[in-house]
């Protein structure tokens, strides 16, 4: 049987060679090239630099309690608001079009929906990667608070609309932007230069501990689920459901901050699609047991292929991807 094309980012759930930490292939589509790791950090750090290092700066000054909290006005967040939807709607379009240059279409960078046993997009799937992710915001988040020892951005006394409105507007310019060009951008880019998977993971989690330095040592609890969030990434190859749940989990401390009785609405939606998860999960397993070898409810698995290299001999295994 003749597989799918192949699925992007590899490994889907598997790795693409024998050990977890060897050299990764480049991207599968015939149009990306290999590159050069020099050409992989200077297009991934300059991007990176462009729309994080005042983020990087701005932290460090609240860490020494020289960066004030804002004043709360519309004349100073309606502005504010409207540039975090500009810079975020610029991240997309250079992160979009550099990694086109390479060959690394939208779908490949991770803007499509995970894809089940058969190929095709699940919503289950999505529900699940998004429950991970989230399980790996609340154990970073508490180790951050256990850790940070009161260290956290300014904020203004009075936390009128305009404020809301901001909050909003970060949420949504954070989740997109830094699950654009932190971790799928620097993820493909880096894995387009053959770079090996620990150095792919430590570049990726210590780019985005940068800009939290204003937690202090609390950054640790960042860098576990930053960790987390490259493992769903590389295991789903899709970003989508990761910015979903990023924008969610910082609105809802934001408007929980606002409104108290959202803190406990947003702890039972939380729960019930965790409950939601596990029973889509159960009744996958319960399916692809009592459907029978071949038969139409079976649905042809779907088959990424590796990358082969001079390494690969003719007996390369093809393995099957599952979330």
């Amino acid at each position: 049987m003749q597989p799918h094309a192949p699925a992007w980012p590899e490994p889907v759930g598997r790795p693409a060679r024998p050990h977890w930490w060897s050299i990764q292939p480049p991207p599968p589509d015939v149009q990306a090239r290999p590159i050069s790791a020099r050409r992989a950090y200077t297009e991934v750090l300059l991007v990176f630099a462009a729309f994080f290092a005042a983020g990087i700066l701005a932290g460090g000054e609240t860490l020494v309690r020289r960066y004030p909290a804002p004043s709360g006005s519309w004349a100073v967040f309606m502005p504010a608001a409207l540039s975090q939807l500009a810079a975020c709607v610029l991240a997309l379009l250079v992160t979009i079009l550099l990694s086109g240059k390479r060959g690394i279409g939208p779908r490949c960078l991770g803007f499509g929906w995970p894809r089940g046993r058969d190929g095709r997009p699940g919503a289950a799937q999505s529900l699940r990667i998004g429950v991970w992710a989230l399980a790996a915001l609340q154990v970073g988040g508490a180790i951050t608070a256990a850790l940070a020892m009161g260290n956290r951005l300014g904020q203004p006394a009075h936390q009128d609309a305009s404020y809301v409105l901001y909050t909003m507007a970060g949420s949504l310019a954070a989740g997109i932007v830094e699950e654009t060009d932190v971790l799928a951008f620097v993820v493909t880019t880096l894995r387009q230069a053959r770079r090996p998977l620990p150095e792919i993971v430590a570049v990726a989690v210590l780019l985005r501990c940068s800009y939290h330095d204003y937690y202090g040592v609390g950054v640790i609890g960042i860098a576990v689920w930053a960790a987390v969030f490259v493992w769903l990434y590389l295991r789903s190859g899709s970003v989508l459901p990761l910015i979903i749940v990023h924008v969610l989990w910082d609105a809802s401390i934001f408007l929980g901050q606002h409104w108290h009785v959202l803190r406990a609405v947003s702890a039972f939606a939380w729960l019930l699609l965790l409950l939601v998860a596990v029973i889509t999960w159960l009744v996958e397993v319960s399916r692809r047991h009592t459907a029978p070898p071949g038969g139409a409810g079976a649905g042809a698995p779907w088959l990424p292929t590796a990358a082969p290299s001079e390494r690969d001999g003719p007996g390369t295994q093809v393995r099957e991807a599952g979330t």
